[in-house]
């Protein structure tokens, strides 16, 4: 009898610790076809620039011709809005298209934050962190934002490096707090690509060079048996020419030599290579049924001036660049809306009738605002001004033209209709959530996976077996 008790009381403590231990998941099957008439998104990710290094100047441009046209362009929070603080930063110079690397990292994030005061960059990441561009060096990147929407409310997850605030664009939290590990790593259960997996909903991964070069896979257990979906870029070119892209792309620039944007590179490679990927893409078969976010990864030390805001008990980041481009986005808008990384795992889970990833999902806002689903827009060329782009392919090759060139007369570009007779206004703003509608929440308790010799369990038996080794260490007194 003592020797059932023992096995029931066994078996109860493992089913207590299995509840414990496994996240708890919850909602319906996803519900067939997709909410709005968007079929595929394709999520395109670049590395370390706040939106004041990009857009605090937007859409000044004083050597264009055509000021009247620059005068009607929605006009975002930026540093045109205080000329005393603009004064303190510096802009890169014409025919310039990178910087010294700001300090990067938690510590100096936190010191540049300063407690949502926003005044210690040049004590945490240095006088680099004071610059900024202007239509000089991005002047193609201000046209994409000018003809379709972007937003002045983004911000990173976290205030600190790429690993925890990608996670977050993947997965809706992180285990890390800096760009150390794995371990711990997370299981793909609870990731974007678990819970499309969940709902036989088609996903992809595109890199350049090795297709298998997908830096965030370590954090990810798992996901090497998926690795069919782990793409090179000539495959994304090969699916968008045949119209069989998957329903969720993640294109990264991060496993290609010098198309990430972060310093102390140029920007223009990868500029080159985002305005010639946003050509293909508009030339395509998915184009009419696409909705593309473009975004950076972290701050990487550089100034901006809005205080991030907590949400859901989260310390958000600075703010980075979100540009919105479909057929259904609106021209010439600002989005006011508070948005971070996990929004666009939240437009997701929205489109396809899916349950929050997990709670802070659920609770982020979603950025529906950008689009109006009841008018298409036609596709649109952009160009760098009289040069011949190169021909997009696995790599670009910038010529000696482009890096001397101004490329403030490319911006503005015409716009599609004209910005007085646009049936919304420039800025928006929705608060409007998963959890609003009732969408249910996947995963209840995310957990995280670290092999036994990095975990705590191993640190508290060799502190025991210290203990006990100097307990009865032969001539010990009683």
């Amino acid at each position: 009898m003592f020797r059932t008790m023992k096995k029931t009381g066994f078996v109860i403590v493992l089913l207590i610790s299995i509840i414990i231990i496994l996240p708890a998941v919850s909602g319906s099957v996803s519900q067939q076809g997709e909410r709005t008439p968007i079929k595929h998104v394709i999520n395109i990710y670049f590395e370390n620039h706040t939106f004041d290094n990009f857009f605090g100047t937007y859409p000044d441009n004083p050597s264009s011709a055509n000021q009247t046209l620059i005068s009607q362009i929605a006009k975002p929070v930026n540093l045109l809005n205080n000329t005393s603080l603009l004064s303190s930063l510096t802009s890169v110079a014409v025919g310039t298209f990178n910087t010294s690397n700001p300090i990067e990292g938690y510590s100096a994030y936190h010191i540049d934050w300063n407690h949502g005061k926003m005044n210690g960059f040049l004590q945490g990441s240095g006088p680099s962190s004071m610059t900024y561009y202007t239509a000089a060096q991005l002047g193609p990147m201000w046209d994409l934002s000018e003809e379709y929407g972007m937003s002045d409310m983004y911000f990173a997850p976290v205030i600190s490096e790429s690993a925890p605030n990608t996670l977050y664009y993947l997965a809706g939290f992180s285990p890390v707090f800096n760009d150390y590990g794995p371990p711990p790593s997370i299981p793909i259960s609870e990731t974007i690509f678990g819970e499309l997996n969940n709902y036989g909903i088609p996903w992809g991964v595109y890199v350049g060079g090795n297709e298998k070069s997908f830096d965030m896979s370590s954090y990810i257990q798992g996901i090497n048996a998926y690795s069919n979906d782990i793409h090179s870029w000539s495959t994304l070119l090969q699916q968008l020419s045949n119209g069989t892209l998957p329903a969720v792309s993640y294109v990264f620039s991060q496993d290609a030599n010098g198309y990430d944007m972060g310093a102390p590179g140029s920007l223009l490679k990868g500029e080159v290579w985002l305005i010639s990927l946003i050509n293909y893409i508009e030339s395509s078969p998915v184009w009419n049924s696409t909705a593309i976010f473009i975004t950076w990864d972290d701050p990487g030390g550089y100034y901006d001036q809005v205080a991030p805001p907590i949400v859901d008990g989260v310390q958000f980041g600075m703010r980075l660049p979100l540009i919105v481009v479909s057929p259904f986005s609106k021209e010439n808008y600002i989005s006011d809306t508070i948005l971070s990384h996990s929004s666009i795992l939240a437009f997701i889970d929205y489109n396809w009738n899916l349950p929050a990833l997990n709670g802070f999902v659920s609770s982020v806002n979603l950025p529906l605002d950008f689009f109006d689903f009841n008018q298409t827009r036609a596709p649109m060329t952009f160009t760098f001004g009289n040069v011949t782009l190169p021909t997009y392919g696995l790599e670009v090759n910038i010529t000696q033209a482009l890096f001397a060139l101004n490329l403030s007369g490319t911006f503005p570009v015409a716009p599609q209709e004209p910005f007085k007779s646009l049936h919304y206004s420039e800025h928006g703003e929705i608060n409007y959530t998963l959890s609003s509608i009732g969408a249910g929440v996947l995963i209840k308790n995310d957990v995280t996976y670290s092999p036994f010799y990095s975990s705590p369990y191993l640190l508290l038996i060799l502190v025991i077996a210290a203990v006990l080794i100097v307990e009865f260490l032969p001539g010990r007194r009683k």
